[in-house]
């Protein structure tokens, strides 16, 4: 059985567009998991009408405890053994499901994600997105921070996220994208070639919230603590230490490292730089460069990260392990 995981958190507006989109699926044989997150508009009342029509749906109603809380408990209480994941403000495409637990079984896959669309608030298309497919080609987008398959686009493995500690509560963003990667540490990831998610693009996403910079920080330390796994091994990740101030200090660590490297500043940059050239042909996106990064360290970030995505994580990874772990490697 497959669990359509969907946390909610004041989400009336695009609800129920996203409840029926799951409904409907080609793929039959689900349970529909909502979870509602401390909501104070109409999302109960919403979740509430259409667990009345359809008894697939099975909701729970809580205080506010957040994404990734809600996110963990409902891999725990879900009766699946694989949780495909949509976000209240996204549309699944109908054969979303079905091509993807087939794909997934076929090829031995913990994680299928899917190809997407993007939609502004009214559901008009804005852009296509178009994603490897390959294990190996995703892993290196993953390592790279370069363009992957969305949250609200994937199927997992239930066990097996549940055997790695499921998602991270210490992670407030980048959550999936941690999770990613320590899947790929355990099993092969794949992606189908469907369009299998209408992603809404709209000013109240997370991502868009301090420009992204709090993401950006998490996706960091994510990256750091991936490489020191795979360099040594989960002994040494700062993201496992037992000791939650421990923890908070690599997250500061790499804070810093990225703030006194003006890379927090460069990525300011690049959000106002793609914000402004959205939608904007190839010729006035390249003429519109000097705008934004007119300072020489400014253009030199923008080359290595067009040419190799994340240029800081391996630099940090290194001050990391000459502070912390070249006189304690534990085995």
């Amino acid at each position: 059985m497959v669990t359509v995981l969907l946390s909610v958190f004041n989400g009336e507006e695009w609800l129920k567009d996203c409840i029926l989109s799951i409904l409907n699926q080609s793929f039959k044989d689900f349970e529909f998991l909502i979870i509602d997150d401390g909501s104070n508009d109409r999302s109960l009342e919403i979740i509430k009408n259409f667990s009345n029509l359809d008894n697939r749906i099975r909701f729970l109603s809580q205080k506010n405890i957040g994404l990734t809380a809600t996110l963990n408990k409902g891999l725990n209480i879900a009766k699946g053994d694989w949780i495909a994941r949509i976000d209240c403000d996204d549309i699944a495409c109908p054969d979303r499901i079905s091509l993807q637990i087939n794909y997934a079984i076929k090829n031995n896959l913990g994680l299928v994600g899917c190809q997407s669309n993007i939609i502004d608030s009214n559901g008009k298309l804005i852009n296509k997105v178009s994603t490897p497919k390959k294990h190996s080609q995703i892993c290196r987008n993953l390592k790279k921070q370069k363009k992957i398959f969305s949250h609200s686009s994937v199927m997992y493995k239930r066990q097996l996220v549940l055997g790695l500690g499921g998602y991270r509560k210490i992670m407030k963003k980048s959550q999936d994208y941690d999770l990613w990667l320590r899947i790929s540490e355990q099993s092969k990831i794949g992606s189908i070639n469907y369009i299998g998610v209408l992603i809404r693009d709209h000013d109240k996403r997370i991502s868009y919230i301090d420009k992204g910079i709090e993401q950006r920080v998490f996706a960091h330390c994510a990256n750091v603590s991936h490489n020191l796994r795979s360099k040594y091994t989960s002994n040494n990740d700062p993201l496992n230490n037992k000791n939650e101030d421990e923890i908070l200090k690599f997250i500061k660590f790499v804070a810093n490292n990225l703030e006194n490297t003006k890379t927090l500043f460069f990525y300011e940059k690049l959000y106002d730089y793609k914000k402004f050239t959205h939608n904007k042909n190839l010729l006035l996106k390249f003429l519109i460069i000097p705008k934004y990064f007119w300072k020489i360290n400014l253009f030199i970030k923008l080359i290595k990260w067009l040419v190799n995505g994340d240029f800081a994580s391996k630099d940090i990874e290194k001050k990391w392990q000459n502070l912390h772990l070249n006189k304690n490697i534990k085995p």
